[in-house]
Formats: structure tokens, C-alpha cells, sequence
């Protein structure tokens, strides 16, 4: 919740007419004197200087600040208390080494130590705003310290370099990435953990650490085991943020960026270098003269299972398919262990759920997507909810996807997928209604609900859901809250909350059309939904508005550099919610010179 306060600060003109009374002696029986002239009209006061306009939101602080040219991803808060965090893309210019030499010009997987997350201090004082460019090209924290654990280029057990990324015959290297994004950590049974570590490209990638001995000082212990091998899903795509579900497997969510999946098959569309890096992978043929890595095979939520074997290569790999494809930012399991939320990342995207068939399962189950309400008459960002009804897109398993998602396996020039036409055509089966107006309604082109899983943003919008969220970021509970509300009998103890971050509010949320009209004008600096998670009656946990909890902004499109306020959130991204109901929330922004993690006490909540 923004608080606004408005000090004007303007002189006060004084207009100051001198009138000369004149002092009219009245004769007896004379006539009165006449008035006199009025009198020359005085100079315009001095102007006013400009109001100043003093953003507060309460219960905010700067807690973290990351080096020059980076964000932080990766946000998870460890059973031991300590907070990872990566510094994804810094740049390449960065000189100043912290307290341990190290300089943040790479990639870098680390964590905060020193400091007790489960329990941060109620009058914590928030960080300054760094000035000085060595203060900038670091990592500034306001508790614990930040220890690196490895850095792109460190050279592993496995003779590869933090963030390699090899082709799918295991030797042929493709790139080296600077881009750790998800941190999923993962008990080794022995005291220890196991880091796994999203490299958010194209192709994707995923390392993991052993980690051990943990002081004030940060973990004595590190062992960099090596990179994933992802050969058997045929590669990943863009691994950005993640969780970690309820029964111990990392999920990493491929944020596959094609609106269009005819642009896949296009030599001409501006980002045509992405498919065929992945042809690179598969080892095809890159200008398009044979086999084609098939689209419907990227877009996924991706589960790491054995996570925590000894032996890195026992992991398995598999794509959870029912859960839809989209450009996934991020899955979080609610503690029924069956219901699932989705986010969407992109412009004109949608917010999804699903519901396992079985607890502890995502084989099999039904997806749906949010069809949104807004609140009557408003605009402004800080006052419009949104009511949630979840429109139903289909039930399915891994196997029927699988055998459907293989029929478009083939070459470059035989471009198969799914047409949009066959996307109306199928929904207007499924809702017996006329959707083009061609007077008539179409007959179901599939003996599946292929568009559900395969093609699921377009699928969602033709059903009547609603696809007009901007840039969808995290969305994540404190899993440990909602176990205790959940299991308390009846869904009825303490209240727990999701929150949800919307990097920008502008363009599809703010064009004044469809479902969702907000006033746009700082919507490029962001916005924080919370979610009261309830119990629907099917006995599943569920949510059913979306209540906005911190607006960033004001934006300043006259800056340079900064153009959202400096004391206030810019494109929020990765979200932690703390054991006490805080929230961590960690920008993705080009509107702050230094990227901040903020602490958030929601007042809504106290």
C-alpha cells in the first residue's frame, strides 16, 4: 500500500494595493466629493515553486543491493535460515572487489549468511541507496554478509565450467552462460544440501553444488559437482525461477518467449537464432535443410527427480506436460499437494492453475486459466482488484500430450504445429458457440484437447479466460504458513497469503480494453498482487481475488537513469514470502541503476 504525501512549498503572493483615502471636508450643504481613479493594477507575484510529491510505502525497506548491470534471481530461503540469491549478468566493467576479492563482473551463485531469515528483526534498518561507483559495483546487504559460492567459468568435477552449456552428445560445447536464475536447495540427508542452480538460456542448463559446514562465516564446504544432462527431455529452454515442490524435486520452469509457434518456423522473425541454437543442441542442420527441433517440446515446468542422489547422473528429468505450455515463470504446489499456480510471463498473458488427479502426482490432471473481474469504476492501481473465476481448459496425461506433441516431430520445411484456425475450431466445438462469425460452428479438427496442453495461453483466451496480463513474475506462498493454515482443520487456521508480481503494468493492462483497465501512467515500474488462498468446494486449495499490495512507481520518463522512484519497487520479479508473512521482493529492472531485494511488511496484514 502507497502512502502519498504532498508538501507544497510555495511563496504567497501579496498582492498589496496601496488606496489613498482622501480626507473630504464636507461643507455644510455641499455635495459629497466624487471617487478617485482606481489605481494602476501592481505587478504578478513571484510563481510558486513546484509541489513535491513524497512516495511512502509503508512497511517497505531496502534490504540488498546488486552490482552494476545485474538482478538478482534465484530467491530461496533455506531450511537453515540462510537466503540464496545469484547475481545474473553483471557488468562485464566491474572492478571493485568486496571484503573477499571478489569482483562481480560474472555470473554468480551465492547466498547470505550470518543472518537468521526465519526471524529478521521487526526494526531492521534499511540500506542507503548506494552513491559511489564502489558501492555500486557491489553486493550491499543490511544484515549477515554475502558469500559467493561459484562463479561462471569455475571449473567443475565433471571438467565442464560453471554454466556451460553442451549439445546433447554430452562433449560439444554451445555457450558458456552468465545467467544463474533459479536456486533450488535440497537436503543430502548428511547435514548438507545440494544446490541446484537454473543458467537461464538458449539452450537451458541447470548445476548443482554440495554444500556443508555452514558458520556465521557461510558454508565451509563447496563442492562443484557439475551440470545437468538434459539429453533425455531433448534440452531445455530459458530455465528461469523455480520452487521446490512439497515432496523434495526442484521445478524449473522453461519461459518459452514464442507468442507464435508459426514464428518458429520463420528464418525472417527477429529471434530465429533461438530454435536453431536448439537444432545446434539436437545436432540439425541450422539453415533449415533437414529435421527441426519440434516446438511443442519446449514450454514446460520441469521436475528434477532423486534430487537428492549422491551420484548427479541418477537424477531424472521429466517434463510435467499437464501443467500447459506457456512461457513459464514460475509453479508453486499448494499443500493439498494437487493444485498448482502458474505464472505467464510475456505481454497479453494469463494467469493458469491445475489440479493433480492424485496428491504428489503431476502426471495427470486438469488445467484451467483465470477469467478476471475488476473492480467497478476504478482505474488506479492501488485500488483495483480482481476477481478470479477459473474456466476449465481440459483434463489430461502425460501420455495422450506425449503422443500428440510427437505427431509434430519432423523437418524445417514441413512446419507443423497447431493453426490458429484449428484453435478456434476446437473451442468452438467444446463451447457450441460461434467464435469468428462465420455462422456456423466448427467441427472439432482433433480426438484430443491437444490446444489445452500444447498451445495453452491461445487455448485459455478462446475459451473466454482472460490474456491481458504484462509480464507476469513469480508467484509464491510460504509453504510452511500454508501447511499450517491448510492442515489446522478445515482450511481455518491461521490465514496464509500468495503474492504475485506483475514487472509492468502497462500496454495489454492498461490499452482500455477487455477485462483489465488499469491507469498505466507508472505502470512501467510494476505492481505486487496478495492472494488470500481459501478452500473451494471441491476441497482443494484455491484463490479468488487478486488484491493489489504495493504499486511501484512514480515513474519519471525525463530521467536517464532511475526513471522509477529510487525509494520504491521497479519491476518486481523473484518472490519470497518469509516464515513471519514478509515479503522478499527482488527486481528485475532497467529502471533502477542498482537493482534492490526490498523487505515488505504488508500493512494490510497488521
Amino acid at each position: 500500500m502507497i502512502h502519498k504525501s504532498i508538501f507544497c512549498k510555495s511563496p504567497i503572493a501579496l498582492g498589496i494595493a496601496a488606496a489613498i483615502v482622501g480626507l473630504s471636508l464636507t461643507g455644510c450643504g455641499g455635495s459629497d466629493g466624487t471617487d478617485g481613479a482606481i489605481g494602476a493594477v501592481g505587478p504578478d507575484g513571484l510563481p510558486g515553486v513546484d509541489g513535491v510529491t513524497i512516495y511512502i510505502p509503508e512497511g517497505l525497506k531496502r534490504l540488498v543491493t546488486a552490482p552494476l548491470g545485474a538482478e538478482f534471481t534465484g530467491l530461496f530461503l533455506n531450511s537453515d535460515n540462510t537466503l540464496f540469491l545469484n547475481v545474473q549478468h553483471p557488468s562485464t566493467t566491474n572492478v571493485t572487489a568486496d571484503t573477499h576479492g571478489m569482483v562481480f563482473n560474472k555470473g554468480s551463485v551465492g547466498v547470505i549468511v550470518g543472518e537468521d531469515f526465519s526471524s529478521l528483526p521487526a526494526n531492521l534498518a534499511a540500506l542507503d541507496l548506494p552513491i559511489l561507483t564502489a558501492d555500486k559495483e557491489l553486493v550491499q546487504t543490511a544484515v549477515g554478509t554475502y558469500q559467493v559460492l561459484a562463479q561462471q567459468d569455475d571449473v567443475m568435477n565433471d571438467g565442464n565450467n560453471m554454466g556451460d552449456i553442451l549439445a546433447a552428445d554430452g562433449t560439444t560445447l554451445i555457450k558458456n552462460s552468465n545467467d544463474p536464475d533459479f536456486n533450488g536447495v535440497i537436503s543430502d540427508g548428511g547435514g548438507g544440501f545440494y544446490l541446484y542452480t537454473n543458467w537461464e538460456d538458449r539452450p537451458g542448463g541447470m548445476s548443482r553444488l554440495q554444500l556443508s559446514g555452514l558458520t556465521s562465516a557461510g558454508y565451509g564446504s563447496i563442492t562443484q559437482e557439475g551440470m545437468l544432462d538434459f539429453a533425455s527431455v531433448q534440452g531445455t529452454w530459458v530455465n528461469c525461477f523455480g520452487t521446490v515442490s512439497p515432496w523434495g524435486t526442484p521445478l524449473s520452469s522453461e519461459e518459452l518467449y514464442f507468442d507464435d509457434t508459426a514464428d518458429w518456423f520463420d528464418s525472417t522473425y527477429a529471434y530465429f537464432s533461438n530454435p536453431q541454437s536448439l537444432a545446434t543442441y539436437l545436432g540439425y542442420p541450422t539453415d533449415g535443410s533437414g529435421n527441426w527441433p519440434n516446438p511443442y517440446r519446449y514450454g514446460y515446468i520441469v521436475e528434477m527427480s532423486n534430487a537428492a542422489d549422491g551420484i548427479l547422473a541418477n537424477v531424472t528429468v521429466n517434463k510435467l506436460e499437464a501443467l500447459g505450455r506457456f512461457s513459464h515463470e514460475n509453479a508453486v504446489v499448494m499443500p493439498d499437494q494437487k493444485t498448482v499456480f502458474l505464472s505467464d510471463d510475456g505481454t497479453g498473458v494469463v494467469f493458469f492453475k491445475f489440479v493433480a488427479d492424485a496428491a504428489g502426482d503431476m502426471s495427470a490432471g486438469t488445467l484451467y486459466a483465470a477469467k478476471i473481474t475488476q473492480t467497478s469504476g476504478v482505474s488506479d492501481p492501488a485500488e483495483a482488484a480482481f476477481g478470479i473465476e477459473w474456466v476449465m481448459l481440459s483434463h489430461g496425461n502425460e501420455a495422450t500430450i506425449e503422443s500428440a506433441m510427437a505427431s509434430y516431430d519432423g523437418t524445417f520445411a514441413a512446419a507443423s504445429y497447431i493453426t490458429d484456425q484449428e484453435i478456434n475450431d476446437w473451442a468452438e466445438a467444446k463451447l457450441s458457440q460461434d467464435l469468428d462469425g462465420s455462422g456456423t460452428v466448427a467441427v472439432d479438427p482433433f480426438t484430443d484437447d491437444r490446444p489445452a496442453f500444447l498451445e495453452s495461453r491461445k487455448a485459455a483466451v478462446a475459451l473466454g479466460a482472460t490474456g491481458e496480463f504484462r509480464k507476469m513474475e513469480g508467484v509464491n506462498i510460504n509453504y510452511t504458513l500454508a501447511a499450517n493454515w491448510w492442515n489446522a482443520g478445515a482450511a481455518d487456521g491461521t490465514q496464509a497469503y500468495m503474492y504475485m508480481a506483475m514487472s509492468s503494468f502497462d500496454q495489454t493492462m492498461s490499452d482500455g480494453e477487455g477485462d483489465i483497465q488499469l491507469d498505466g501512467t507508472h505502470g512501467k515500474c510494476g505492481v505486487v498482487y496478495r492472494m488470500k488462498l481459501t478452500k473451494n468446494a471441491n476441497g482443494e486449495v484455491d484463490a479468488k481475488t487478486m488484491m493489489p499490495a504495493i504499486v511501484g512507481g512514480p515513474y519519471y520518463a525525463d530521467r536517464t537513469v532511475n526513471e522509477c522512484s529510487v525509494n520504491n519497487i521497479s519491476n518486481p520479479d523473484n518472490l519470497v514470502v518469509l516464515d513471519d508473512g514478509r515479503l522478499l521482493i527482488g527486481e528485475d529492472t532497467g529502471n533502477h541503476e542498482n537493482n534492490v531485494i526490498w523487505l515488505f511488511d504488508d500493512p494490510a496484514l497488521n
